[in-house]
């Protein structure tokens, strides 16, 4: 049976490590998979700050539960981070940490991963609706990757080993499809109805010095720059220093990459998400331009007989 990321799934406990340095089930705990990269660490929030020393160059997602609220975030510096929360009257409700990080030496996860988990966890947080969620602002929509479907599968499931009852709930409460008394086709016709697909999006080209782009608007409202879209490469003095030093960064970071043949252009490697149309047009252009340079995409003619 084939998964999405969004199908709800009936977890069970897994044959996962879990490590208890200090002995005692509900204190500092390490949960971990052999077969897979991640790790989740979990210990009382009562600890964070002992801990923040010993830990501090980890970068991680992690989440803050307790009270039915879950407060969900990444960081460069995870524990610093959750220390700093431990002493935050606004995170008084949470009990409970629970750092997502890698499984070997140096406890580090790259940015995209972080951005990416911290979305999709609080989308599914959401979906769920077994706690309310915390957070004040919304999380960045990431670009996404083939291999991140896998991550967050093996995330969901190092949670659930963990304890944390925010995205699935015990699963003695969770009535499967027979007991309700469903057969196996109701089931899946159940999941369609919840879960239904969203329509392909409007396209958008690219009109500017002949610069090869396409995009769309998602359902946040953001603006997605497609994977294979061209770049700019000259910026112009006009253009922002946000954008430049973004530009800079994702260059960097293999975001976007040079093409062979081509001094004057770079290219998109992956979709990859603006905050508004108007952003990602001065992104590709390098130069200050307004979001009237993307250009609906004409549907095709279709002549009936």
């Amino acid at each position: 049976m084939k998964f999405s990321s969004d199908t709800p799934l009936q977890l069970q406990p897994c044959t996962h490590i879990i490590y208890r340095p200090f002995g005692g089930v509900e204190g500092y705990r390490l949960i971990s998979d052999p077969a897979g990269r991640l790790a989740v660490t979990t210990f009382p929030m009562e600890m964070a700050r002992r801990l923040a020393a010993s830990f501090d160059q980890w970068s991680a997602c992690y989440l803050l539960a307790g009270e039915g609220q879950v407060h969900i975030a990444q960081s460069r510096c995870a524990m610093k981070a959750i220390a700093e929360h431990a002493v935050d009257p606004a995170k008084a409700f949470a009990s409970e940490v629970f750092l997502i990080h890698a499984q070997e030496e140096p406890r580090t996860m790259d940015w995209s991963t972080r951005l990416f988990l911290e979305h999709r966890l609080t989308e599914l947080a959401k979906q769920a609706g077994l706690v309310r969620l915390a957070n004040t602002v919304e999380p960045r929509v990431p670009p996404w990757r083939v291999e991140h479907a896998a991550t967050l599968e093996q995330t969901r499931r190092l949670l659930f080993d963990a304890g944390c009852r925010v995205l699935d709930r015990n699963l003695p409460s969770q009535p499967s499809a027979q007991g309700k008394g469903y057969d196996s086709g109701d089931a899946e016709k159940a999941v369609d109805i919840a879960c239904p697909t969203r329509p392909e999006p409007e396209e958008f080209a690219f009109r500017y010095c002949g610069i090869w782009a396409r995009g769309h608007r998602d359902h946040e409202g953001h603006f997605v720059v497609r994977a294979g879209s061209e770049v700019r490469k000259m910026q112009t003095a006009s253009l922002r220093k946000n954008i430049k030093k973004l530009r800079a960064d994702l260059l960097a970071s293999g975001i976007v990459v040079p093409i062979v043949g081509r001094k004057d252009r770079l290219r998109f490697q992956v979709d990859w998400c603006f905050f508004s149309p108007a952003v990602a047009a001065k992104f590709v252009a390098g130069a200050h331009i307004s979001a009237t340079k993307w250009v609906r995409v004409p549907e095709p003619i279709v002549r009936t007989e």
